[in-house]
């Protein structure tokens, strides 16, 4: 005698039929839409970063010491500029998708940002004169990564549900 299970049906994340309704369509794009952005921004500092110091070494324009020392000192984290900005252009496709693991790394790039901008407050507010535009950048990723896991996390809401429920 064979005893039987109640069991739920087996769903994946590409299923067809009623369980197939997608909600939070807005929040996807907004949320997806502001990290790819902010990751093609990442992925252009890091190519005119690249672009200004070939401009420099080839000593064609006279630039101030300071200026120089500020290239020289963001070429070794260039290639994390860029994987950032990678990482940002993958969770916004995949918020937009509906994927809450994506919605996920959203938000932990979110926080990412937030704390590279104290992170890029507290030096520039520690420096000489004149750190207006470090401060200002600072502040703009502390914004911008703020606005970045707010909507990642409202996209995620608005597709999936709270946390604790049985997906």
């Amino acid at each position: 005698m064979s005893a039987s299970v109640p069991a739920s049906p087996a769903s994946a994340g590409w299923t067809i039929g009623p369980q197939a309704v997608r909600r939070g369509l807005v929040s996807r794009i907004v949320a997806g839409a502001l990290h790819v952005a902010t990751g093609l921004g990442f992925t252009a500092s890091v190519v005119g970063i690249g672009v200004a110091q070939a401009i420099l070494a080839r000593g064609v324009v006279v630039a101030d010491a300071n200026d120089v020392a500020m290239l020289n000192a963001l070429a070794p984290v260039t290639l994390l500029f860029g994987l950032v900005g990678g990482a940002h252009v993958v969770a916004g496709l995949g918020i937009i998708f509906g994927s809450r693991q994506a919605a996920g790394v959203g938000i932990g790039l979110g926080v990412f940002d937030v704390v590279a901008g104290f992170v890029a407050l507290v030096i520039a507010a520690g420096s000489a004169k004149g750190a207006f535009d470090g401060v200002g950048i600072a502040m703009t990723m502390i914004v911008l990564g703020a606005v970045l896991a707010i909507a990642a996390r409202i996209a995620d809401w608005n597709t999936h549900g709270p946390l604790d429920e049985a997906a």
